[in-house]
């Protein structure tokens, strides 16, 4: 699944997460997973390239990915104490 994909699966899950309960958290959990994956597949992309240009284009997708992990993270902690 493509970073965009992921992203936007993430906010829609994270967006009707208190409607769902223990089935969001889980599908939210599978997420920030594979949103963990590939923020290592984009590491090692970026230790192994030496072109400028596409060393900045993927530490632009890096950030992206860090950024979306931290948020998931935060809210998917909301959503779990909410529902407890």
């Amino acid at each position: 699944m493509g970073i965009n994909k992921l992203i936007k699966d993430l906010q829609r899950q994270l967006s009707k997460g208190e409607k769902k309960g223990k089935a969001s958290l889980d599908r939210i959990d599978d997420l920030l997973g594979e949103l963990k994956q590939k923020e290592k597949k984009l590491e090692r992309k970026l230790d192994k390239e030496k072109n400028s240009s596409e060393r900045k284009h993927l530490k632009l997708e890096l950030k992206i990915v860090r950024v979306q992990l931290k948020k998931g993270k935060v809210r998917r902690a909301e959503l779990a104490k909410k529902l407890k």
